[in-house]
């Protein structure tokens, strides 16, 4: 016969025998633990969480698709170009960086990596660069569009 799984006085012969089958032997095991709060200054969904999906540019210079799965990404120029890589986010930094490692594309991008600034708003990014293998990294958004830097706004197409 299995143990009584509460501690304590049993049930009397009138109640009857005692439901071992049902009951846990300690409450905790009723309920998970639940996930700690965010950190200070920290948003309960991570910016890499929120970048998952596919974004079209809605402004900016070139036509773009920009595909972000886990932390890989593919971009699609309109005019042909495709680049393929890993990225890294920096969502602390004010403003925040994007690191865009560049596994595959045009062969003298291929290697490099672009050293980003974002924005994210719910389904927009607002996203600037100096392009790929540049050493200096923007300190701010650009108020005009220059030939120094690349600027776009992407707008959520399709969330993961």
């Amino acid at each position: 016969m299995a143990e009584p799984l509460l501690t304590g006085a049993g049930p009397t012969e009138a109640e009857g025998p005692a439901n071992t089958e049902t009951l846990p032997i300690r409450l905790e095991d009723w309920w998970d633990e639940p996930d700690p709060p965010p950190a200070a200054g920290e948003s309960p969904r991570s910016d890499l969480d929120a970048l998952q999906g596919v974004w079209a540019s809605v402004s900016g210079r070139r036509r773009t698709v920009l595909l972000v799965s886990g932390d890989r990404f593919t971009v699609y120029f309109l005019n042909g170009d495709l680049y393929m890589g890993a990225l890294e986010l920096d969502p602390v930094a004010r403003p925040k960086t994007m690191d865009m490692r560049i596994d595959e594309g045009p062969s003298q991008h291929k290697g490099l990596t672009t050293l980003c600034i974002y924005e994210l708003k719910g389904d927009l990014l607002r996203w600037c660069t100096a392009g790929p293998g540049r050493k200096e990294r923007l300190s701010s958004f650009p108020a005009e569009e220059g030939a120094r830097h690349l600027g776009m706004i992407f707008r959520r197409e399709s969330p993961f």
